[in-house]
């Protein structure tokens, strides 16, 4: 049997105790982590994600239970014997990066390679090899200030590799990062996990990413509310699955929901529809393509007839034709699907779409698709000067039905904020 790499007993850590502003970070958290894992603790904004990384890297003291990494207990260890563990054991890749801009690349590279009292031609030798694996051997002479998001953090995944540490772990490390550089960055992470056979722990909020973990902790007000294993990605017979349920399945397709709306919804699936996750999921795919002109109508009801193996749903033909006649007849009926091929979205309808995903990322509610476009308009008229920043937050709070967003005050001030924030460093 494979034993745990790191394993969680009873941990809990409170801020304030028995104070009146006592907060509880994480309440009786018990689980294990295996050797080659890539796991993924997951939640919103202050569920306790980033507190759990910390503790398991030894950076803050549990108030109650063990945390057992490598067969130690981290929080025993002496600081001596701590700092040695930071340097041989762990890895961490943070969001912000923490390279020492007065250093140049090669010295940040090396910096913990002299910590450890590696000889020199052998840490400039893992140096060249980890750089030219990271593409970032021709920036060695550069300082980190003038390097992009990208290739910083690829620098700080060298130089979390160089001590060659058994454990990763990456706190939220592509918050910083355009979609480019994160997907970078994720390749990254999978990489460190596949290739240089380290277990990976990454914490985030961002639900794209958790195709990559063998299994994903879902945290919520400091409890791990469920645990959801990816059949697709098996590391050893302790963790290996063959089949996720439609509950675990369910999950990865709706990460925000409780569990007993998740049972909820699937039994109204039962209810309602004839096909089963697997297929349903498959058909979405199907109609996404179709609805963004990546398929004729025709296409796609081939594409709905065909066998899982030959990447379709598996329908019977009269069923794939009922189906494709009632997907066109909607997606006429909402505007989705034109005559004509999409537009291609101007530089400005770009820049809108940039800030509302940026407004919306720790943003957990639900949203209408009336009400996406409503805040798409306000800020473009923001941008243009034709709104002003007061008058953009009135319009966020109005109701829907008197022409607003139909956003709560408190969001719609939070929103606007934001907005401002970006907008003054863009002057600036």
């Amino acid at each position: 049997m494979v034993e745990p790499i790191i394993r969680v007993e009873n941990l809990s850590v409170i801020y304030e105790p028995g104070k009146t502003n006592e907060v509880a970070a994480l309440k009786d958290i018990n689980l294990e982590i295996f050797p080659e894992e890539y796991v993924i603790f997951f939640g919103p904004s202050g569920s306790g994600k980033s507190t759990m990384l910390y503790v398991l890297g030894g950076l803050e003291r549990p108030s109650t239970g063990k945390v057992i990494v490598d067969k130690q207990d981290v929080h025993e260890f002496p600081e001596k014997k701590l700092m040695e563990f930071h340097r041989s054991t762990i890895g961490i890749i943070f969001q912000a990066f923490y390279l020492i801009s007065s250093l140049s690349v090669k010295d940040n590279l090396l910096l913990p390679q002299i910590f450890e009292g590696a000889p020199h031609n052998e840490r400039i030798k893992k140096m060249k090899i980890l750089a030219e694996r990271f593409g970032i051997l021709d920036r060695l002479e550069k300082r980190s200030n003038e390097l992009s998001g990208g290739q910083q953090q690829r620098v700080a995944a060298a130089r979390a590799l160089i001590n060659d540490p058994k454990i990763i772990l990456a706190d939220e490390p592509v918050g910083n990062l355009d979609s480019k550089n994160a997907e970078i960055t994720m390749q990254i992470l999978v990489d460190l996990n596949q290739k240089f056979k380290k277990t990976v722990i990454l914490v985030t909020h961002d639900p794209r990413y958790l195709q990559f973990a063998h299994r994903v902790f879902y945290i919520e007000d400091g409890k791990i509310v469920r645990t959801v294993r990816n059949a697709e990605r098996q590391v050893s017979a302790k963790t290996a699955v063959q089949h996720l349920s439609d509950l675990e399945k369910l999950s990865q397709a709706y990460p925000y929901l409780t569990e007993t709306r998740l049972r909820a919804k699937m039994i109204l699936n039962q209810l309602i529809l004839p096909f089963d996750l697997d297929q349903q999921r498959k058909i979405e795919e199907i109609i996404e393509q179709f609805i963004a002109h990546k398929f004729t109508a025709e296409e796609m009801v081939k594409k709905l007839d065909l066998s899982a193996d030959q990447g379709g749903a598996s329908l019977y033909a009269s069923t794939a034709r009922r189906l494709g006649d009632e997907v066109i007849e909607v997606a006429k009926e909402l505007q989705i699907v034109e005559d004509t091929p999409a537009h291609k979205p101007s530089p400005m309808q770009v820049k809108v779409m940039e800030l509302r995903r940026f407004l919306l990322d720790d943003f957990d509610g639900d949203l209408e698709v009336d009400q996406i476009h409503k805040i798409d308009l306000a800020i473009m008229n923001r941008l243009e000067g034709k709104l002003a920043r007061a008058d953009f937050k009135k319009l966020l709070d109005l109701a829907a039905k008197k022409g607003g967003v139909g956003l709560n005050t408190r969001t719609a001030r939070n929103f606007s904020k934001r907005l401002e924030l970006v907008l003054m460093s863009r002057r600036s």
